[in-house]
């Protein structure tokens, strides 16, 4: 509710995840945008919310420890993570009422967020040694 108080009345699903891998996706069913959240032992600035801004542009969204709201009618997934550790997400999400106009992609930016060109995607996964 501190985050967007007339989202928080307006939601109408929850989807609670644990070690989600998907490929890149648009969520048909939504009305508009979606907030994403996650929590683990995941390595910080992996496991990110990755989403299309444009052909050449992918916004790697830091959702660790903290709230984004992305526009998933765009493509998006989940960027990679090292499967040993445990990533947990809530997202949620509204697929009734009044559609809101499609986008931006990325509404306030967190300060650490950053593009890439397609080039450098998804760049390897660290892999645990223990």
């Amino acid at each position: 509710k501190s985050v967007d108080p007339v989202y928080a009345s307006q939601y109408t699903a929850v989807a609670v995840t644990h070690n989600f891998v998907g490929s890149p996706h648009i969520d048909k069913q939504n009305v508009g945008p979606f907030y994403g959240f996650a929590v683990g032992d995941f390595e910080d600035g992996t496991g990110n919310i990755m989403a299309e801004c444009s052909a050449r542009v992918v916004a790697a969204i830091n959702t660790k420890n903290r709230m984004a709201k992305v526009d998933g009618r765009f493509p998006h997934w989940v960027g990679p993570y090292d499967s040993k550790t445990d990533r947990y997400s809530l997202i949620y999400y509204r697929t009734e009422g009044e559609p809101e106009p499609i986008g931006p992609v990325v509404f306030d930016v967190p300060t650490d967020a950053y593009t890439r060109t397609t080039k450098e995607l998804d760049p390897p996964v660290k892999e645990s040694t223990a």
